[in-house]
């Protein structure tokens, strides 16, 4: 199989949106079509499962206790380095021939910490990062995510406040209408309604070849995450 861009080289996907809004399942299920199709996909994350990821990771569920002067600049720079990290591998897999879907990359940077940081700040210092070829924003109302969330896992991370998520959440609509080839998914639906609406959208922006060879999902096993 073979991307339609001119350069020849994978798209880059990206899914955004608040935790509980159904990122990673959205993502696994998508990965699964085009691997029916015949693309070879890699599924990641961020905050990655490197060294600075995983920094990251634990400090946001309250497991990695850092000293009194680190803050949220901070917490940025470390965003953006393990991005600048992320970044290079996922070129490296475009170019090789392989898709790449990401939960996760620089919007949510831009969503979540602009609640508290200047957003031109923050979108410096993600400025040699390249640019997804298409993103899905799954919007749902913060009093949803947070009862999916509490029902997934026993504990609350930095940012899943009610009234943080609602400045995210204005965030992510906001960005969505300047930034190209960004749509927004009502994720407030039943899974199958949300993955065909995603993938109906894949198709007709029409940056990959043999899409329409492959328009059921109910051969799927699709588990709820």
């Amino acid at each position: 199989m073979k991307a339609s861009k001119e350069n020849n080289r994978m798209p880059f996907i990206v899914f955004e949106g608040l935790d509980g809004s159904g990122l990673t399942t959205q993502a696994h299920i998508l990965r699964e079509r085009l691997e029916k199709v015949g693309y070879e996909v890699y599924l990641t994350k961020e905050p990655t499962d490197g060294l600075i990821g995983s920094i990251i990771r634990g400090y946001l569920r309250g497991e990695v206790i850092l000293n009194k002067t680190f803050d949220k600049v901070a917490l940025a720079l470390l965003f953006a380095a393990d991005r600048a990290i992320h970044t290079n591998k996922i070129i490296n897999l475009l170019e090789s021939g392989v898709i790449v879907i990401s939960d996760r990359y620089k919007l949510s940077s831009f969503a979540y910490q602009s609640v508290e940081l200047d957003l031109d700040w923050i979108m410096e210092i993600n400025k040699n990062t390249i640019d997804p070829d298409i993103t899905f924003i799954l919007d749902v109302p913060p009093s949803i995510a947070l009862r999916r969330i509490k029902r997934s896992r026993f504990h609350l991370e930095l940012y899943e406040d009610i009234k943080i998520l609602e400045k995210v959440r204005e965030n992510y609509l906001k960005l969505a209408k300047e930034i190209p080839n960004t749509f927004i998914i009502n994720a407030n639906r039943p899974i199958k309604v949300v993955s065909e609406e995603i993938f109906k959208i894949l198709k007709n922006i029409d940056i990959l070849d043999g899409l329409n060879e492959y328009n059921s999902i109910n051969q799927l096993d699709i588990v709820e995450g």
